[in-house]
């Protein structure tokens, strides 16, 4: 949630902070007053393009911060850390700088990201919703992932195992454009790739060789030095001052010991046996490796061209020996297909028409699924629509076969409304009333607010153009949603602003020749005033403010 806003030379504003809290937050005030402004504000925190209009006149930047509780934010904090940003605490810092140049920076915990990074993690906290701007709601491209999120995970399985088969099925087709497209290239390309395969043939390639040679190769470069150390090492395990020989006494000398005190030296002695017969092993080891200590020139030249070979496969190729081993097996796989081409291509299309038999009968089990959960997602949100008002308007959705299966699915899913009796059913962004169209996205929004995942929401003037008993429920849905994610809404409206949980005024004010926007917290008297003024439109009467007291009697009691 939105937790505080802080605002410096915006547009009018001069300098303002709001702090935010959870539940329905109504902010009011008369036309003009800044409220928009506000909005705005808040959109250059979500990643709304930035304009040198919004510095106020005279000053160099504008900043807008935000801090945002995240701690029931599963997927901004992972998009946050798949951003390596720091996280610290449960809070996060959003910060926008906007010069009077146009340019803009943007910062989360300080730390500086683009625009894209920013809307990135921003869609996960807070969405605002307009009642002329565009919505992901209205969108059919969205319409499938909204009922795929309404089902959690009743068709999990199902959806997995069809994607699994349809990735299958996309690879196996690209596979097979890639011999057709590059038919002639491939051709061309063999002549090369036969050339390739037969040197690394004849190289009769092993792991492990490379290291092997440099050992061989030292050995023989240092055979001198290495000879006399192995016979310095022999005789120190064989002259008259051997080594072996003293622990050989040292040995009989410890069991004659034993034979006065048993056992008091027992374990010592079985170690000196121990080293000695190791000793003795080596004194045998040495003496073998003595005689393999000659220098021979054939044999270093043999295996310093054998290691420029190798050397030079590598520098040629660009990889080690291990990863030529894997490309000589890859080349031979390809010349196969190639030289193999027309049956290569007609085993490719049986296997991708099986493929698609496979993709048609699991996306035909995945569709039925989905139809049974659109049915009761279309009654859930009917009877949100109808409660707003709207007695009259039905829902369908819409599953129409798509000409080439996708990775969704083999249908094309919308949500179709007729918002009056006898109206044809059609696309939600073809709703001409902009009250109808405000009462349609609270009632789906109120029915995803959950599985969005998003934990504030913005309502700006959507009840406009609407009165009476629909203007009271769509107070009460934004109280629902209130429940489950934070809801900031500006409204005209004085049933929203009785159900508010917190009321905020937004005032203009002019001092020393400049305009300023204020905010105030509104409680008791000063709360019942200004739903007066909005139950009015005019001056506030004691029947208006009598009013006001009821609306927010009635709407506390309700709650």
């Amino acid at each position: 949630m939105l937790q505080t806003l802080s605002i410096k030379q915006f547009a009018i504003i001069d300098e303002l902070e709001i702090h935010f809290s959870d539940g329905l937050t109504v902010l009011s005030g008369e036309t003009g007053s800044g409220k928009s402004i506000i909005i705005d504000a808040i959109g250059q925190l979500i990643g709304v393009r930035a304009s040198s209009d919004y510095v106020r006149h005279g000053e160099k930047k504008a900043v807008i911060e935000g801090i945002f509780d995240i701690d029931n934010s599963k997927d901004a904090i992972n998009v946050l850390h798949n951003l390596d940003i720091d996280i610290d605490e449960d809070f996060l810092l959003v910060k926008r700088e906007i010069f009077s140049s146009g340019k803009s920076i943007c910062r989360l915990n300080n730390q500086i990201v683009t625009l894209q990074d920013l809307r990135k993690v921003m869609q996960e906290l807070l969405d605002i919703h307009g009642q002329h701007e565009t919505q992901t709601l209205l969108k059919q491209k969205y319409h499938l992932k909204l009922l795929d999120d309404y089902a959690e995970e009743k068709y999990l399985n199902t959806k997995e195992k069809y994607q699994h088969i349809f990735n299958e099925y996309k690879n196996k087709k690209q596979e097979l454009e890639e011999l057709e497209s590059a038919d002639q290239a491939l051709l061309q390309r063999l002549d090369l790739m036969k050339f390739q395969y037969e040197e690394l043939i004849e190289a009769s390639l092993k792991e492990g060789e490379a290291k092997q040679l440099e050992v061989d190769i030292r050995r023989i470069q240092n055979s001198e030095k290495l000879s006399l150390a192995l016979n310095n090492a022999h005789l120190t395990l064989t002259d008259e001052h051997a080594i072996t020989d003293r622990l050989y006494e040292l040995s009989n000398h410890l069991q004659s010991i034993d034979e006065i005190l048993p056992d008091k030296f027992t374990k010592l002695k079985e170690d000196i046996d121990q080293f000695y017969y190791t000793l003795e092993d080596a004194k045998h080891e040495l003496y073998d490796e003595m005689s393999n200590t000659e220098f021979d020139e054939q044999t270093l030249n043999e295996l310093e061209s054998r290691m420029n070979l190798l050397n030079n496969l590598k520098r040629k190729y660009g990889k080690d020996i291990s990863e030529l081993i894997t490309y000589q097996d890859k080349l031979k796989n390809e010349i196969a297909k190639i030289e193999n081409y027309e049956e290569s291509t007609s085993q490719l299309r049986d296997e991708i028409a099986q493929l698609y038999k496979q993709v048609m009968s699991q996306g035909k089990k995945l569709s039925d699924e989905r139809r049974k959960v659109a049915l009761v997602l279309r009654d859930h949100i009917v009877a949100e629509i109808q409660n707003l008002q709207m007695k009259d308007a039905n829902l369908e959705i819409s599953f129409q076969p798509l000409e080439t299966p996708t990775i969704n699915g083999i249908e094309f899913v919308e949500f179709l409304i007729s918002p009056n009796k006898g109206e044809p059913l059609k696309s939600l962004n073809k709703i001409a009333s902009g009250g109808e169209l405000s009462r349609i996205m609270l009632a789906l929004k109120s029915i995803f607010v959950q599985s969005r995942g998003q934990t504030a929401i913005l309502f700006d003037e959507v009840d406009s153009g609407v009165s009476g008993q629909a203007a009271q429920k769509m107070a009460e849905k934004m109280r629902d949603i209130a429940e489950y994610i934070q809801v900031i809404c500006i409204s005209h409206l004085p049933q929203v602003a009785s159900m508010s949980d917190h009321h905020l005024l937004i005032s203009k004010a002019s001092t020393d020749d400049r305009t300023t926007t204020q905010v105030k917290e509104l409680e008791d008297d000063d709360k019942v005033d200004e739903i007066a003024r909005m139950i009015s439109g005019a001056s506030v009467t004691e029947l208006t403010r009598e009013n006001a007291k009821e609306m927010i009697a009635q709407n506390y009691r309700n709650k």
